[in-house]
């Protein structure tokens, strides 16, 4: 199973640098009017990778001058994660993030689709969780049962650190892949950690890495 998962992540991470390769419809980057609407497909599987969780991404670009794309992105992740013997644990929230992005393709094909990009966003996230049937195991003593985490409203913000590449497939369709490195600046005030920061990851830690795989569609105004 795993071999099978690897080799299709494999061949998901090539498409884009295959199909870039191809024969597709070119203009100047100058007269790309409109915008670029796409859905992020990893967190579409994320109830068939991970069990107990479930979200949506969608995204938005535009051109707006020579190699530069302001882009806005945003979702929501619902995690509910329950374990009989030790936990039951509940999180639902939104995020935002906003940034822009440089292509780095543009001074070398100047009248290519395609890009291969380095980009920065600013992310928040706006989140619940909490916790209950909590056991707290001993090596000496009886489990503790019984124990919770309060429901709480939580923030988080963040920087991330992206780079990715879109290639179009047919004219206007495009599939891409980025990769992003993710600081946490602002942590969420609650005593106890969440599991997961939607839009982020881990809530235990200060940095992650992150993938999204996005299948986009240019809408010419």
């Amino acid at each position: 199973m795993r071999k099978i998962s690897g080799f299709i992540i494999s061949a998901l991470l090539l498409l884009p640098v295959w199909c870039s390769a191809q024969d597709t419809t070119r203009y100047p980057i100058n007269d790309m009017k409109g915008v670029r609407v796409g859905i992020d497909l990893s967190k579409l599987a994320l109830p068939v990778i991970y069990s107990g969780r479930k979200g949506f991404e969608v995204s938005v670009d535009a051109h707006i001058k020579k190699n530069f794309f302001a882009i806005a992105e945003g979702g929501w992740l619902n995690v509910d994660l329950k374990n009989d013997t030790a936990f039951h644990y509940k999180s639902n929230g939104y995020y935002g993030k906003f940034g822009i992005d440089y292509n780095l393709l543009k001074s070398r094909r100047p009248y290519s689709n395609d890009l291969l990009y380095a980009g920065v966003r600013y992310g928040m996230s706006f989140f619940s969780h909490e916790a209950d049937d909590i056991t707290i195991p001993s090596q000496y003593w009886p489990a503790v049962p019984g124990q919770s985490i309060p429901g709480a409203d939580l923030t988080a913000h963040w920087i991330e650190l992206v780079m990715g590449v879109k290639a179009e497939v047919l004219k206007n369709f495009y599939l891409g892949v980025s990769f992003r490195g993710k600081f946490l600046i602002a942590k969420p005030k609650d005593t106890s950690n969440p599991y997961q920061i939607p839009g982020f990851g881990k809530g235990t830690s200060n940095f992650v890495i992150g993938m999204n795989y996005y299948v986009s569609y240019n809408i010419h105004f």
